[in-house]
């Protein structure tokens, strides 16, 4: 029996979940070196200070980043991603039969409470990355899917990924099924997870254990310090970060309901960074005190249907004439100054697009594809459109698209921007009926799979909507692109590959795909050396935050 099997036992015999010895989530002692950094994680990214478990965060990856490492990582080239870099791993290497990635550890690197980080401890994450009995769903975990033994860990017959294998302390091997090129890539965005800590916890009430609001521990360059609950997060700076110590003392994650108070935060001079929506970007630039990050978001925004609480949604004609019935460009030239690009499907980067073509605001096309779906629009009544963005601007976004619903389709819709509540309304409960969010669409075409693959649709949780693929969609010919994209070494061929399953992304609509933004930050001029891309959950990059400095 293994340990996890043992814990496991313990914890069903006892009736109790099992928790972190209280003298391992003690806070750490304040250090007194270095000034104080306030920003705001707000906007599209996040999900704001209450949310402390960080593999299910999502867009709070950029905050997150400061307390966890990963394997691997980007370097940033002006303002969007650069070449793959080493994070936790110095270096890896494929096998002949390119079946085995092998990666080497750094041998320098410590949790904040002074215990050695392992090759170990990559292994027990990514373990529990596919335990179906976690309750905390590991939403860059997808990757793992193809390693030998993951159906069996999926099925619950196995604890254990057998083609993990820790060769020693800081070497550790992963074989697949098949060849998997872009591993060292997709794998980039999961958190690596201190097994001598969270593996004491229960997995079956993971996320609800206090461990991560008292005192989680990780490697990166700060230290969890202070929680108050709907108010800030207080990170320490960490002496022994394997990169350095940061020359930032204490970072601050203070608490907003919109990004529209945190930016008069910003300019009263209460906070150091936050996020900007695009029609404040012409203000801020006047700022003499303050520079504007702009760059491309990494993220699509999209729209959601839900096929079980709307049954229309489930009919292709009826999603494929909401679509038409969106007159993207007029949104994007008039709400957003055209900073944005439409996108046919998932993938945002032109190389995994090829000559798919976007369906275009044609709203007698709309009509006659209402007619062809035997939809009747009247019996469907009003339904909640909601969202997790709070800024005006998406408001505006939002009516439009309903603006031309009503008109073209005669479909009523009710806006509601939820500051909390959507993810578990979305994901945990499956109440959401129309929805409109955002989804990073990754470094390479391997993102689709943590959306569209059918094994990504666990059936945990509330009325079996946990997983990235909360609507369970299913396609077995994209889910035999997604499993063939990685195993093309060779870029063109993977590119062919995952151009064709955007072209099955953009025929299904398991999502109404919009546009891919601009987006920005804007930065107090008193802080130095930063590298911020703004997408600030869009995925894995090195931003150097033991370099920043505040000066004045």
């Amino acid at each position: 029996m293994t340990k996890r099997s043992l814990r496991r036992l313990a914890a069903a015999f006892l009736g109790v979940a099992l928790l972190v010895p209280a003298a391992a989530v003690t806070p750490v002692a304040a250090q007194e070196e270095g000034p104080t950094v306030t920003g705001a994680w707000i906007g599209p990214c996040c999900n704001g200070v209450d949310w402390v478990t960080p593999w299910d965060g999502g867009g709070d990856a950029h905050f997150f980043n400061k307390i966890y490492s990963r394997l691997t990582t980007y370097e940033v080239d002006g303002d969007r991603y650069g070449d793959l870099i080493g994070d936790l791993a110095e270096s890896w290497e494929i096998s002949e039969d390119q079946l085995t990635w092998t990666f080497k550890l750094r041998p320098d690197v410590t949790w904040h409470d002074g215990e050695p980080f392992t090759a170990e401890d990559v292994a027990f994450s990514f373990n529990l990355a596919l335990d179906p009995d976690k309750n905390m769903t590991a939403v860059y975990g997808a990757p793992l899917q193809s390693v030998v033994g993951a159906d069996e860990v999926l099925a619950g017959t196995a604890d254990t990924l057998s083609g993990v294998n820790v060769i020693d302390d800081h070497t550790i091997a992963v074989t697949f099924k098949a060849p998997n090129a872009l591993f060292p890539d997709s794998i980039s965005e999961l958190f690596i997870l201190p097994e001598h800590l969270v593996g004491q916890l229960d997995v079956a009430t993971l996320k609800e254990n206090p461990y991560w609001a008292e005192g989680q521990v990780g490697t990166g360059p700060f230290m969890w310090h202070a929680y108050t609950p709907g108010e800030s997060v207080e990170l320490k700076a960490n002496p022994n970060y394997f990169l350095g110590a940061p020359k930032i003392g204490t970072l601050i994650r203070r608490n907003f309901v919109d990004p529209a108070a945190a930016l008069l935060a910003f300019d009263n001079g209460e906070i150091d960074f936050t996020y900007l929506t695009a029609d404040e970007v012409a203000r801020e630039s006047e700022n003499a005190n303050a520079t504007v990050f702009p760059g491309p978001s990494g993220v699509d925004n999209v729209i959601q249907c839900n096929p079980v609480k709307v049954p229309a949604c489930a009919n292709d004609d009826f999603r494929h004439a909401l679509l038409a019935s969106i007159d993207r460009e007029s949104i994007i030239e008039n709400i957003y100054g055209g900073a944005a690009e439409i996108v046919p499907c998932l993938y945002g980067r032109p190389n995994l697009q090829g000559d798919v073509a976007a369906q275009e605001y044609d709203p007698e096309l709309a009509q006659e594809l209402l007619a062809s779906s035997g939809v009747d629009v009247a019996s469907i009544g009003e339904l909640t459109f909601d969202t997790y963005y709070t800024d005006a601007l998406s408001l505006n976004v939002m009516t439009a698209i309903a603006a031309g619903w009503q008109e073209t389709l005669g479909l009523t819709v009710k806006i509601e921007q939820m500051a909390e509540g959507w993810v578990e309304r979305y994901y945990e409960q499956g109440e959401s009926e129309i929805s409109f969010f955002g989804a990073a669409n990754g470094p390479t075409g391997e993102r689709a799979r943590n959306y569209f693959y059918s094994k990504s649709a666990h059936p945990a949780g509330n009325n079996g909507w946990s997983g990235a693929n909360a609507w369970h969609y299913e396609n077995p010919e994209l889910d035999a692109l997604l499993d063939s994209g990685p195993t093309a070494f060779d870029p063109a061929e993977q590119d062919a590959i995952y151009q064709q399953a955007c072209q099955i992304m953009a025929d299904d609509l398991p999502w109404l795909y919009l546009w891919q933004t601009v987006r920005y930050h804007v930065v107090s001029n008193s802080l130095q050396n930063v590298i911020l891309i703004p997408a600030a959950g869009g995925g894995s990059y090195y931003d150097a935050v033991e370099k920043w400095e505040k000066v004045g």
